[in-house]
Formats: structure tokens, sequence, C-alpha cells
């Protein structure tokens, strides 16, 4: 059944959004109500997605959201351990105190979701609810302004339902939220970049130049690539002022402007966290000459492993998109806008693929022209059916119900059950131990344990003093402490605590100013069935 291991509070939100979208898809030639029903249909989407998990996902996403929750404190102070109470190394993201592991501006936007809507996951997730409810709306633009209205719903629509990016939205693979800010801002420089094309109105510039900085902001600097494709296509595109400086002038002004929103972070981090500053800024270098943290694979990664992951897999699958994308270009008529889109994705896939370090959602970047690539062939299919059937009601069911079935099939509902129930235990993440998790974390906030404990062995999860320290106040550590972190922890004012997994030593059990905190086994249960 598709709906058989989803709960009624997660299947509604599916039910009234995919209601939104079919009335989208059948009124889509009235513009703005069709793309207000998208937009709303997108947001319900997001929040189904983001609602299936009552906890943080490991790995990225609960070390975003706790940095999050320190910068509602101190928006100017990224923390991972707000208090570092014994020695840890500031090269490791996993244990340091000042994070500068990632840009801040997605963080920021996380941590004043949670000071309006509390300390909750959902909270961690509504702002990537939002622009991935937005991101159709710039897509649905840039696709009117290169080629047609069907064209540019058909290929917002289908970004709308993507699979892949609804992950994002849900935190489910690295690297969660960041990616979704970044393709936000970056597609958004975009979209503004194609309306200036198209109107010449220099308040399009302005925000072009916010959008971009706002990129760099979230995950440094191919946030800027719209400069690299606006030179590109306007020296090939615009041959008559290809040589004539001024014409440049607009691309200076609004880079400039996205420097003024990304450059005062990297002075005032250089300044104040001068250690970390320095190391973050090496290690974004070393991504080209090495595969960091293990994310390696070969000239062909992208190709494979990462388009069966971020399109679905399939043997014809690789090639409806490549000629869906060819199709596309071909059709648009504007030189330079034909140009900006061979660039961004020559670009992209040359710069990732060239880089040792590999990354699936590296390539999410063209994602959108990708899907304006199959609006294009079903436009253009549709348009050969009207003309080959004579008869309305046909063609009008079927501009309905091909899209329809590619939306669905976009979806993959089947792995979406895999990885948010407990459809597949064995294909699910381990979720049986992060609800045990939260569990224990609801328990413990029940037994409004002293705020002087400091919690050891969290390691129900891997890393599970993360997401104690989310939901809570105690610094946590995965580990069982030594006799001397004991002292250490003891001379500072704190106190122990310990979660008893069965694999206690004997100076922990019989330290009397220990306080040995147990799972209870009735928390410990879930069913499969």
């Amino acid at each position: 059944m598709i709906f058989g291991f989803f709960e009624i509070a997660q299947i509604v939100p599916l039910i009234v959004s995919s209601l939104f979208l079919i009335a989208s898809i059948i009124i889509y030639n009235k513009s703005k109500l069709s793309i207000t029903l998208l937009f709303i249909g997108t947001l319900g989407l997001g929040y189904f997605i983001a609602n299936l998990d009552p906890f943080l996902i490991l790995w990225d996403e609960q070390y975003h959201a706790l940095v999050a929750k320190n910068l509602v404190i101190n928006p100017l102070k990224p923390t991972l351990f707000p208090e570092p109470l014994l020695t840890f190394s500031y090269k490791n993201w996993t244990e340091n105190h000042i994070w500068l592991h990632k840009q801040p501006l997605f963080l920021w936007q996380m941590a004043l979701s949670i000071k309006l809507f509390g300390l909750n996951e959902i909270a961690v997730r509504i702002p990537s609810i939002l622009m991935h409810a937005i991101l159709p709306i710039f897509i649905y633009r840039i696709g009117f302004i290169v080629l047609n209205k069907r064209t540019a719903f058909f290929g917002a629509l289908f970004f709308a339902t993507a699979y892949f990016p609804l992950e994002l939205v849900a935190g489910r693979y690295s690297t969660d939220h960041n990616d979704i800010a970044f393709l936000f801002y970056l597609i958004g420089s975009f979209w503004s970049w194609f309306e200036y094309k198209n109107s010449k109105k220099y308040y399009w510039l302005i925000l072009t130049g916010l959008f971009s900085g706002g990129a760099v902001l979230n995950k440094w600097l191919m946030g800027l690539l719209i400069y690299i494709v606006w030179i590109v296509s306007k020296f090939i595109g615009d041959s008559k002022n290809r040589f004539f400086i001024k014409s440049y002038f607009p691309i200076i002004y609004t880079g400039i402007l996205s420097l003024v929103v990304f450059i005062p972070w990297q002075i005032y981090t250089r300044i104040n966290f001068p250690k970390e500053s320095s190391y973050e800024a090496s290690l974004n270098i070393k991504h080209f000459s090495e595969p960091i943290e293990g994310h390696y694979g070969n000239l062909w990664f992208y190709f494979t492993n990462g388009f069966n992951t971020l399109y679905g897999s399939g043997v014809i699958m690789p090639f409806v998109l490549l000629f869906g994308i060819v199709f596309m270009i071909y059709k648009i008529r504007n030189k330079e806008y034909k140009i900006g889109i061979i660039t961004t994705i020559i670009v992209v896939y040359s710069v990732f693929t060239l880089a040792e370090t590999k990354m699936i959602a590296f390539p999410l970047i063209i994602t959108p022209f990708t899907y304006l690539g199959i609006g294009a062939l079903l436009d253009s299919l549709l348009s050969i059916t009207k003309k080959k059937v004579s008869i309305p009601i046909v063609t009008t069911i079927l501009s309905i119900l091909i899209p329809l079935s590619i939306s669905y099939a976009a979806l993959n509902l089947k792995r979406i059950q895999n990885y948010h129930t407990m459809r597949n235990p064995y294909d699910n993440h381990n979720r049986v131990r992060e609800l045990i998790e939260m569990k224990f974390i609801d328990s413990l906030i029940e037994m409004k344990l002293d705020q002087d404990y400091v919690i050891f062995n969290s390691c129900i999860t891997v890393n599970g003093n993360i997401p104690i320290m989310f939901y809570t106040n105690h610094t946590a550590y995965s580990f069982i402490p030594s006799v001397s972190q004991i002292r250490e922890i003891k001379n500072v004012g704190k106190k122990v605590a310990v979660i008893n997994l069965g694999n206690l030593p004997k100076y922990i059990l019989y330290d009397k100013d220990i306080k040995i905190l147990h799972l209870k086994k009735e928390r410990m249960k879930f069913s499969f069935s």
C-alpha cells in the first residue's frame, strides 16, 4: 500500500498538497493562480516530508541544528560545544568549540526559525520548506523568459515534486539545509539575471548581487557562478559590445554588491577566530586536491552514482534527461540565454568532476535546467499530440495525466517510505535507534536533571551527544569518561552523569558522585509491522 506505513497526521498534508498540485496542472494556463497553487502544494509537500522524522538526522542536520541553536544566543559566535569542558581539536568539526565548517547564512535562518517556533526538528526544517517552495517560482520565471509558459510550468512542477531536493528539506542527505539554501540563493541570482536581461530594469541587478552574495555566504565561491555565466554569455552572445568596457559596468557594480554581502563575515572571522578561520579556508582549497573525509569517486561519479541519486535510476533516464537539456537549448532563440545555460552546465560538471572531493549534491545547481528540459520535451509532445488528435477532451486529459504521472514517479514515495517509516527496517538508516534515542531524550527532559550535569556515553546512535545537546541544555559526550576526565569535570564545578548501556567500568559504577542514567525497557520497544 502507498500510504500503509504513514501516520494519519503525515498522510493529510500529502493528500492536501497533492490536490493543490493537481489543481495547478489543470489550470496551468492561468499563470498567477496556477503558480500560487503550485507554491502552496510545494509548501505542503515540504512539510509532509519534514514531518516524517521526529528526530534530527545523522550526520549533518544534527550538527547544523546545534550550531543554529547556539546562534540564537549569540549570532556572531557560531559554536558546536558552547562550553568546551574537555580538550578538543579545533580542526574536528564534530567536536570543536568555534564552528566555521560552513558559511553562516543558512544557520542564521535556522536560528531565527528556532527562536520563533521553538526547539524542535520542524523549526530546524522550516527555512528549507519555505525556500524549496519558492524555488519553483524562480524556475517558472526562468522558463517563461527563455521559452514559454507551459515549459516553464512543467519544469517548475517537476522540480517541486522531485525526490532528492525534498530529501534535503527533510535533512536526509548531506549537506541537507545548507544545499537547499545554496540552491535557493544561487538560482535566485540566475532568476534575477534573466529578469534583468529580459527587462533591462536595474533593480534586478541589486537582487542579482544580493542573491549571489547570499549564495557565497552559504557555500563559498561557487555562489559567484552567475558572473562567469554573465561574462561568457555577453562576450560570445553580444558581439557588438564584447570589447566595449562600459557595457561590463553592470557586472562590476553587481559584483561589488555581492562582495559587500559576504566579505565582512570573512574579515570578522579572520580577526576573531584566526585559527579556525585559517584552517577552514585551507580545507576549502583541499577539496580540489584530495578527497576530504573519504568523499571520493572517479571521473564518472556524477554521471553514475550521483546521477541516479539526483534523478532516479534506470538505463534510459540519463538519455532522456540529456536529450531534454539539448532539446531545450535548441529551442531557445536568445543567444545570450542559450550560452548562459550551456556555460552553467559545463562549468558545474567540469569543476566538480575535476575536484577530488565528490559529494552527491554538488551538481544540484543545474537541476532546474534539467527539469525545464523535461518540460520542453513534454510541451512539444503535447503540441504534436494536439495536432494529430482531433478530439479536444483526449488532449486535455493527456495534458493533465502525463505531467501528473511524471510528478508521481519523480516523488518516489516507495523510497520515502523506506527511509522514513518502518516499511523496511533494514533500509531506513537505523530509524529504530533514532527513535529510542529520542525517547531517552524525552525522559531526560521529563527528569529535569540539574543543568550542571555533563552527560557521557551518549552513543545510542553515532555521536548521539549532539542531539542531546540540541534538545537539552546539558553538555554531552559520546564516550565513557576516564578517571582524569571525571576529575576535570568536577574541578570546574560540574557534575557527571553517564548513560548505562551495559558497558560501564567499575570506577564509574562505584563512584557515588556519578549519576547513572538507564534506558527504560518499555521505551525501547518498536514494532516493524
